[in-house]
């Protein structure tokens, strides 16, 4: 699968929307005294800038996207335990986005599987920890 420049900023578009609706959900749902308006913001901004860079800059430069496909998708997976932050729901895309790029290689199919897989994770996770904290 070959993804063009548009399919790539799409999904940069798409995480950033995910972000926004999971940050404003961690923020402002339930009647936990963390967050606000302040802290939405802060965490918005930063979230969406690291978008930019990986979508718009980094993600179409990178030679081998196994590989950092996934360290993305490590750094997603460990980024869920700092949900609030919204970097698993940046890094997540971006670790899947890289390794669809990835199974276009013969010799990154492997990695490009693993590295989508931990984008998944990594993505469903964060959602699963807003969820969560706002159950429970």
């Amino acid at each position: 699968m070959t993804l063009t420049r548009q399919n790539i900023l799409g999904t940069g578009f798409a995480a950033a929307v995910l972000t926004a609706v999971a940050l404003a959900a961690a923020n402002f749902v339930g009647d936990g005294e963390n967050g606000g308006a302040g802290a939405y913001a802060i965490t918005l901004v930063a979230s969406l800038l690291i978008a930019a860079v990986l979508f718009g800059w980094a993600i179409p430069r990178i030679e081998r996207p196994a590989r950092m496909g996934l360290i993305v998708g490590v750094l997603g997976l460990l980024s869920i335990a700092a949900y609030w932050t919204g970097l698993p729901y940046v890094l997540g895309p971006a670790a899947i986005v890289l390794g669809l790029l990835a199974r276009s290689r013969v010799k990154e199919k492997n990695g490009g599987a693993a590295a989508v897989i931990l984008g998944l994770l990594a993505t469903i996770g964060g959602i699963a920890a807003v969820i969560g904290d706002q159950v429970f």
